[in-house]
């Protein structure tokens, strides 16, 4: 489930923004943010480690089942998907800062 961080964290920060941000405001919106895209970051380099031992997938939903084949919604980290998390949040993470 640790994939499922790359994802969520930053998905979270931009929902708490966009409902509460002027209730909160910039600057708590503007750390907010850059902590989860660091939170990003360090899931995606622990992904980087656990990939390099071999493949992980996450599967989230299983969209249509059939007899001999599962059509699945899911996440998918090898090494080169995650070393590309891993360079995509952290380049993410210093833009914000």
């Amino acid at each position: 489930m640790e994939g499922l961080g790359v994802v969520l964290s930053p998905l979270i920060a931009f929902i708490v923004t966009a409902l509460f941000g002027r209730v909160i405001g910039d600057r708590a919106s503007g750390v907010l943010t850059t902590i989860a895209g660091g939170v990003s970051f360090l899931f995606s380099a622990y992904m980087v480690v656990v990939s390099l031992e071999g493949a992980v997938h996450l599967s989230l939903y299983n969209f249509l089942p059939l007899r001999d084949y599962n059509l699945s919604f899911g996440l998918f980290f090898d090494p080169l998907s995650s070393i590309t998390s891993a360079v995509v949040t952290f380049v993410a993470t210093l833009i914000f800062l």
